[in-house]
């Protein structure tokens, strides 16, 4: 992600504790005056991102980050302004203590508070604050389900121990249609009852089903991110709900950010039995396409569970996976 002339670059702070993150109201003289954001500010010459970050909020709200890591880079063009966001997540803190259940204000006399993140959709933010909320309340690996025909007892005790450890997968079954996807769809809904789990539709199914109203959002295939209208199509019909993309090359990473989707995958990573013919980007790859997304990205593609921390340091929202994960 290339920095742009007058791109400003700016060190964020997401404060994170019980499931609740501290927001504070940008005053209304500045730019993009009176809405609500994470703490921090502009990275000045000769600082790093981290000192940054930590003199901003020991200016801002008098406290001292013990313990933080990477949670996502966007890259925003205003009409009169771009800004470089470099965020991070402070798992750890001291210093002063803000009241959990009312508003208070900083050390610059801004409005302080904190918000379930659940909660982050019904508060003011600047544009290029949405791909933070959404990183927020997406988890470390997203889960796909395998290419099924039909459902075994075997299968249904899977589905059943994927949905109690992991709160996002997406339905692949794109060899069935009609009235045995509606029902095969069904029953692995049914399961999901009771647990947080949040199922996503393959736009391979979801375009020629009726099944909308019960799954979270689609995931496009790179196929369907090209089919413009359809997703326009869908996104005003179904504004509260996901929409991901499979995305392989820059061109379709530039798509999905034109459509502002909620999340991406970028594949393959390495190599998979699967796709063994087809070229693996390799990381450092995988993190330029990373760095031209304006959204969270999964890695899919030869990585597991343990290649979390590694996705992480290459930009990532986290891992994607199926024959790894789907056990």
């Amino acid at each position: 992600m290339g920095k742009r002339l007058n791109e400003v670059h700016v060190a964020v702070a997401v404060i994170v504790k019980n499931n609740r993150v501290l927001i504070s109201k940008r005053p209304e003289h500045v730019h993009q005056g009176g809405l609500w954001e994470f703490p921090g500010g502009k990275i000045e010459p000769g600082e790093t991102l981290l000192s940054a970050m930590e003199r901003e909020i020991q200016e801002e709200l008098a406290i001292k980050v013990l313990k933080s890591r990477p949670l996502i880079k966007i890259a925003h063009h205003y009409p009169d302004k771009s800004v470089l966001l470099e965020t991070h997540i402070i798992e750890d803190f001291e210093g002063q203590q803000y009241p959990e259940h009312e508003m208070s204000l900083g050390c610059e006399a801004q409005a302080v508070q904190w918000v379930d993140i659940s909660q982050l959709k019904h508060y003011a933010f600047p544009a290029a604050n949405q791909a933070i909320i959404t990183a927020l309340q997406l988890p470390q690996i997203y889960v796909i389900s395998p290419d099924l025909l039909e459902m075994d007892t075997m299968q249904l005790q899977i589905f059943k121990k994927v949905f109690q450890k992991y709160p996002l997968v997406q339905l692949r079954f794109k060899t069935l249609e009609g009235e045995r996807l509606e029902q095969m769809v069904a029953k692995v809904y049914q399961l999901a009852q009771g647990t947080h789990v949040r199922l996503l539709l393959n736009s391979a199914m979801a375009l020629n089903t009726e099944l909308h109203d019960i799954a979270a959002g689609v995931h496009l295939t790179s196929a369907h991110l090209a089919d413009t209208q359809w997703v326009l199509q869908y996104q005003q019909q179904f504004p509260e709900k996901l929409l991901a993309a499979s995305c392989h090359n820059a061109l379709e990473v530039a798509q999905a950010n034109d459509l502002k989707l909620d999340f991406a995958t970028i594949s393959p990573v390495q190599r998979t039995l699967s796709h063994s013919q087809q070229p693996e980007l390799g990381w450092d790859k995988f993190a330029q396409l990373t760095a031209k997304a304006q959204m969270p990205v999964y890695a899919l593609g030869g990585v597991n569970r343990m290649d979390v921390d590694v996705a992480r340091s290459y930009g990532a929202q986290g891992i994607a996976g199926i024959r790894s994960l789907f056990s």
